[in-house]
């Protein structure tokens, strides 16, 4: 019996300390991000890639604010380790995994477009995995941050999906793969956007998804 109840109190306090964590702004900015790109997924799999490709870009909008929150709400006590993991696993599922679904949910299997999926996700983690290592330049990136697949890629299927035939639509979306895959390991550095460019670009980014929705909604794009 106390074997029990010593192992139902370290369960307790391990939900304790996760229930802490997740209840830093930043954190549950980060999992809602993460909720909306299950969610995205989840959609892929039941025939509505319309509505998932907007959660894809909520999603990334999600992950323009998580940082700037942990700078400014963490405490002097708290660890960055959670939100900086939390983050890195975030952003492979919402800006690596999750359009490689929605890709593949419309069709695009054959194996050249396997090849193109699996280059975009590696050069993904290695981009996510130098930034966490490399990151002392607090205004610059090094390379192109993994979440601009985020909302190039929901911007090229409204556009194209809507406006061409599939097999130009095929065509433009491995494009997009390639060209951010490559993107991610080029040694270039880009200014980070500042807290009011971010709000100004978020807000413009959710208009745009609440039209679209609207849009997808009346039937008027797919």
């Amino acid at each position: 019996m106390c074997f029990f109840c010593a192992i139902m109190e370290h369960i307790a306090m391990g939900m304790i300390y996760m229930c802490k964590e997740i209840w830093i702004k930043a954190n549950a900015i980060t999992l809602l991000g993460v909720i909306c790109a299950i969610t995205g997924m989840l959609l892929c799999f039941i025939g509505h890639p319309g509505f998932a490709a907007v959660l894809l870009a909520v999603s990334g909008i999600c992950d323009g604010f998580d940082g700037y929150f942990a700078k400014k709400v963490r405490k002097p006590h708290q660890s960055s380790e959670y939100g900086v993991e939390l983050d890195s696993l975030a952003d492979i599922v919402c800006a690596g995994v999750f359009p490689v679904i929605l890709s593949m949910s419309l069709g695009f299997t054959k194996w050249y477009s396997l090849i193109i999926y699996v280059l975009f996700i590696m050069c993904g983690i290695t981009r996510l995995t130098y930034y966490n290592v490399n990151s002392s330049d607090k205004n610059f990136f090094n390379g192109v941050p993994i979440t601009v697949s985020a909302f190039l890629i929901p911007s090229v299927y409204f556009i194209f999906r809507n406006a061409v035939e599939s097999k130009w639509f095929m065509i433009a979306l491995m494009a997009a793969f390639l060209i951010l895959s490559i993107s991610y390991v080029t040694n270039v550095k880009i200014k980070k956007p500042t807290l009011q460019e971010r709000t100004i670009w978020s807000v413009i980014g959710f208009i745009i998804c609440a039209v679209v929705v609207f849009l997808l909604v009346k039937g008027f794009i797919k």
